[in-house]
C-alpha cells in the first residue's frame, strides 16, 4: 500500500510517470471489469481509457481511507454503464414473466470454470440482463441501487437477474454436454 500511496500522491501532482505506473498496475484488472459489461473488446478498451481519464482528472478527490482499487472500479463501472446507456442500440429492459426465485444457483457450485469460460457465459447474455447481473453479482448493488442507476423498477431488476441466471444455467448445461 505504501507504493500505491506514493504513486497516488505523485499522480495527484500530475506526474505522468506515476500515472503510467498506476495505469500499468491496474489496467488489466479494470479491463476485466469493462469486459463484464461490454462484449466488444475495442469498446471495453475505450471505456477503460475514458475511466482512466476520469480517474486521473478526479484523483485529487480520492479519499485516503477508501481502498484505491475500489474507488477506481466504481468509476470504471459507471463509465461502462454510461457507455451502455449511450449506445445507439439502447438497453432494453423487459419484465420477465416468471417468478424471481425459480432459478437454482447450484449449477455453478463445485464447478471449476476458467475466467475465460465464465466470461464467455456472461458474454452470451443480452446486454440488459448482463448489466443487471454484473451489478448485482460482481458489484454487490442492491436491486434498489440497480433500479436507480439504470432508471428501471426494482421488479424489472429482479426479473432481469432471474432471467440472466436462467440463461446462464442453460449456457452451462449446454457447455457441459459438449465437453
Amino acid at each position: 500500500m505504501q507504493i500505491d500511496k506514493h504513486l497516488i500522491e505523485k499522480a495527484q501532482r500530475n506526474d505522468r510517470l506515476a500515472q503510467k505506473q498506476l495505469y500499468d498496475q491496474y489496467a488489466p484488472a479494470l479491463l476485466s471489469v469493462c469486459r463484464l459489461y461490454i462484449n466488444d473488446l475495442q469498446f471495453a478498451e475505450d471505456a477503460l481509457l475514458k475511466a482512466f481519464f476520469k480517474i486521473f482528472t478526479h484523483i485529487n478527490k480520492y479519499q485516503e481511507q477508501e481502498h484505491f482499487y475500489a474507488w477506481m472500479r466504481r468509476i470504471t463501472v459507471n463509465e461502462c454503464i454510461d457507455f451502455l446507456k449511450s449506445k445507439a442500440q439502447k438497453l432494453s429492459f423487459a419484465d420477465w414473466s416468471d417468478t424471481y426465485d425459480t432459478v437454482d444457483d447450484a449449477y455453478l457450485e463445485n464447478e471449476n470454470f476458467s475466467d475465460t469460460e465464465i466470461q464467455s457465459f456472461v458474454d452470451q447474455l443480452p446486454t440488459a440482463c448482463r448489466t443487471v447481473f454484473n451489478l448485482y453479482v460482481f458489484e454487490d448493488y442492491s436491486h434498489k441501487q440497480i433500479a436507480e442507476e439504470l432508471s428501471i423498477s426494482e421488479g424489472t431488476s429482479k426479473s432481469q437477474l432471474a432471467y440472466a441466471k436462467k440463461l446462464l444455467q442453460q449456457h452451462v448445461t449446454t457447455y457441459k454436454k459438449r465437453a
